[in-house]
Parts: structure tokens; sequence; C-alpha cells
């Protein structure tokens, strides 16, 4: 009896052993499994992550992009404006020195060179009359002008009510009309 002892003994041995591996290599196959699992998972995030490195970097160019773009439109409207103020600027010099010539040649024709307002009263009409005329800026004057305009009046009642000249009134509207000023 003996020995079949020894090889029962043996063969319990060599089924417990035989069990032992089995259950680790199952145990090592489930890790491994699950390690190719977490590993594929971590790809995908690394993709998706490379995709929006992508996409950001296309939203940033496409940013900048119209930011130039925006910022080149402003400089030529700016550009505009002060095309436009220049001119009106010239526009109103040019107008004072027709006025002022004007004035000049009406003293000439007009008494050898006296003064058309030699009279008193009419010099106090003058004086009343340019203290009713209220004093204000000209970005006041010229939104003032601009309303007046919506409101219907024509450019010479617009010139009279705010003592503007009529050319001066044409012009401000011609650059609002354009959208310039």
């Amino acid at each position: 009896m003996e020995p079949i002892l020894v090889v029962l003994s043996l063969l319990t041995l060599c089924v417990i052993c035989l069990v032992f591996l089995i259950v680790w290599r199952d145990r090592r196959d489930l890790k491994h499994r699950q390690l190719t699992r977490d590993i594929s998972r971590l790809e995908e995030i690394v993709a998706e992550a490379a995709q929006h490195k992508k996409d950001m970097a296309e939203m940033l160019s496409a940013a900048k992009r119209q930011t130039e773009q925006a910022v080149s439109r402003m400089d030529n409207q700016l550009k505009q404006v002060r095309e436009s103020v220049a001119s009106l600027e010239q526009h109103l010099r040019n107008n004072r020195n027709n006025k002022e010539r004007g004035k000049e040649k009406a003293s000439k024709t007009q008494g050898r060179g006296k003064s058309r307002s030699g009279n008193p009263k009419q010099k106090e009409r003058a004086a009343a009359k340019a203290d009713k005329v209220p004093k204000i800026d000209d970005g006041e004057k010229y939104a003032k002008l601009v309303e007046l305009a919506e409101q219907g009046l024509s450019t010479q009642e617009i010139a009279k009510q705010l003592n503007l000249g009529y050319d001066e009134v044409e012009l401000v509207l011609e650059l609002k009309r354009k959208n310039i000023s």
C-alpha cells in the first residue's frame, strides 16, 4: 500500500500544481485583457486630445484672420474719416475765405470802404441776434443738424436755425449719408 500512497500523493500534488498553474494563467490573462482595454482607452483619449488640439489651432487661426480683417477694415474706415474731416475742414476754410472776399468786395464797392452797419440800430440788432444764438460745440451742433434733418427740415432751414453755412450743412449731411461720420 505504500507505493499506492506515494503515487496518490504524487498525483494529488500534480493536480494541485496543475490547478495552481491554471488559476495563475487565468489571472494573468485577465490582467492582460484589462491592461489591453486600459491601453486602448488611453489611445482613444490621446487621439481625442490630438483632435481637440487640432481643432483649437484651426479656431485660433480663424480668429486671428478675422481679427486682422477687422483691424484692416477699421484702419480703412479711420482713413476715410480722416480724409473726410480734412475735406470738410478744407471746404470750411474755402467757404470762410470766399465769405471774407465777398465782404471785402462789398465793403469796397459800398460807400468807399465804409461799413454797411453804420446805423446804431443795425448794430444793436446784430448784437441782439448774436446774443440769441446759443453757443454750442461742434459735436452738439452736428448732432442737432442730423436730428433736424431727420425731422424733415430743409438744408436752408437747418443752416438758418443753427447759424451755419448752407454748404457746411450740405457737406455734413452728405457725409452722414455715406456713413462716414
